[in-house]
């Protein structure tokens, strides 16, 4: 299992627990405004064993797990790794882009995460933008439908700026983001899910694409616009900073 990063333990990154976040490198998807693709590509890789040896030293403290990336179902060792940071009566939190339908519903038949979060990267008609790769929506969807499932989950969408077709930037509007909440709802069948809207946060050499750098964080305006109306279709939304 390769962990390419490690958090020190938190009461950020799995609401209610105090978590060690674990880092895997690598993604299949190609999103422009990404910062974690390339500060993961040329991270070390610590293995699992060495994330097990910090775990034992902050047994006393921590109480969750929280495996994210990049894309940790890329992972050919996650199913193992998710066992054995279960032998440790730890809570376990999965972070993924739902490409991967395949996997979790294997992780889903051993128990092996008490929380999933998952990206949904806009409405469908954006995702070849979003996830800058193609064909991904039939994965995407399925795995929408898994995810709620597990016993606490989560959807969330970065209001980030998305190249158009005609070749220019722009954030996401608020039509399409109530779009994006609407395909929830149809795939899934319920509008009762906790979803979180999030603003995009730039990072000066340090995003896939360098011309997403020049823009600023998504402005409060815009994203109170978006929570008003995406309330009126999943009535469990809320702005995450």
């Amino acid at each position: 299992m390769k962990i390419g990063a490690v958090l020190g333990f938190n009461l950020i990154d799995y609401p209610g627990k105090i978590a060690a976040v674990a880092f895997t490198p690598g993604c299949n998807y190609l999103c422009p405004h990404c910062h974690a693709a390339p500060l993961l590509a040329n991270a070390k890789d610590i293995g699992d064993a060495g994330f097990l040896q910090y775990l034992e030293t902050v047994k006393e403290w921590v109480t969750g797990v929280v495996i994210c990336g990049g894309e940790p179902t890329l992972q050919p060792d996650l199913i193992p790794f998710m066992e054995k940071i279960r032998s440790l009566s730890l809570a376990v939190k999965l972070d993924t882009n739902g490409s991967n339908p395949a996997l979790l519903a294997r992780i889903l038949a051993r128990d092996l995460a008490d929380y999933v979060a998952m990206d949904v990267k806009g409405p469908e008609s954006l995702w070849s933008a979003t996830a800058g790769v193609p064909g991904q929506s039939a994965a995407m969807l399925e795995s929408m439908k898994l995810v709620v499932r597990f016993p606490i989950y989560e959807f969330r969408t970065t209001v980030a700026p998305v190249l158009r077709a005609n070749g220019e930037i722009s954030f996401l509007t608020v039509p399409e983001m109530a779009a994006a909440a609407r395909l929830i709802i149809e795939t899934t069948g319920s509008p009762d899910h906790k979803y979180y809207v999030q603003k995009f946060i730039p990072r000066k050499d340090g995003l896939l694409d360098k011309r997403f750098e020049a823009f600023p964080e998504t402005p409060i305006q815009l994203l109170q616009d978006i929570h008003k109306e995406v309330l009126k279709h999943l009535p469990n939304t809320q702005v995450r900073g």
